[in-house]
């Protein structure tokens, strides 16, 4: 986090001088400073984030991959001859073997960003989710993303 405040700092100023990285520096080291003494970072969920880095990015392209998979699939939805007929919305109870609050929270708001799917609840080994139809029952069965949060979690 303290990178990335630095570059924050570097953007806002719009200009990169001694004093402007000096004072970027100083302030970035007093943010957090204080950031850790109250609780909201810690420097050891960085280097879990560190170590992860490269499955983290794979997830975040395999998203956008389901995402536009499941607007294609709402596209034809929409455009079929009799939409009425394949549209059965339903509550589903998944389950799921996620141990942290992150993890947890990561596949509701997947689910969410899905098209034809929005988590309802999160609960500690389920989510009830709303889907349009059989076809977002069965991807929400079948979740890559959900098997790739567990990974992430695994090498915490």
């Amino acid at each position: 986090m303290p990178i990335l405040l630095f570059l924050l700092w570097i953007v806002f100023n719009e200009r990169m001088t001694t004093d402007v990285l000096i004072a970027g520096v100083i302030v970035v080291v007093l943010l957090s400073i204080v950031l850790n003494k109250v609780g909201l970072w810690k420097l050891e969920n960085d280097t879990k984030a560190i170590k992860n880095i490269g499955r983290i990015i794979v997830f975040y392209f395999r998203l956008v991959a389901e995402v536009i998979k499941a607007n294609f699939h709402m596209i034809a939805l929409v455009l079929s001859s009799n939409p009425e007929e394949r549209i059965s919305p339903k509550i589903v109870k998944h389950n799921n073997k996620l141990r942290t609050d992150t993890g947890k929270v990561a596949l509701a708001n997947t689910v969410t960003l899905t098209p034809g799917t929005v988590t309802v609840d999160v609960s500690d080994d389920y989510i009830l989710v709303h889907t349009i139809d059989e076809h977002a029952r069965s991807g929400l069965k079948q979740s890559v993303l959900e098997k790739q949060i567990e990974e992430m979690e695994s090498n915490v």
